[in-house]
């Protein structure tokens, strides 16, 4: 996967991630939430472009172990990421509810699928 191909991917993603927080922070229970998301939504992008490069440059390498191993440590760190951020939320904030959740999860989940496939193309470029 070129990095131009990545990056209008990730731009397009990105757009429509928007306007799906756009709209869902538009309903009330989860307006309170609504800077956690866009917060949120900015760090998977940041992540996702550190996973490309980190990626890019380990599928590059000679050591074919060194691209398994940017896979599993990005894997593991974004979920401890995520469970941290999700009880200091809780710790912080502290939301009369658990609503909070969704938003931030369905970015979770949008950015997770988004990795596994520009990951999997670049794990086939030096095949």
């Amino acid at each position: 996967m070129s990095q131009r191909s990545f990056f209008i991917q990730l731009s397009v993603l990105s757009l429509s991630t928007a306007i799906l927080l756009f709209f869902l922070n538009r309903i009330p229970q989860l307006q309170a939430y609504s800077a956690l998301s866009w917060i949120s939504l900015a760090a998977f992008v940041a992540l996702c472009i550190l996973m490309y490069l980190a990626g890019h440059r380990a599928a590059m390498s000679d050591n074919k172990n060194d691209f398994s191993n940017a896979v599993l440590g990005f894997t593991a760190g974004k979920m401890f990421l995520a469970i941290f951020v999700i009880f200091g939320y809780i710790q912080l904030a502290q939301p009369p509810d658990k609503l909070f959740i969704i938003p931030f999860f369905a970015i979770y989940l949008i950015y997770t699928i988004f990795e596994t496939y520009f990951m999997m193309k670049l794990g086939r470029m030096n095949a």
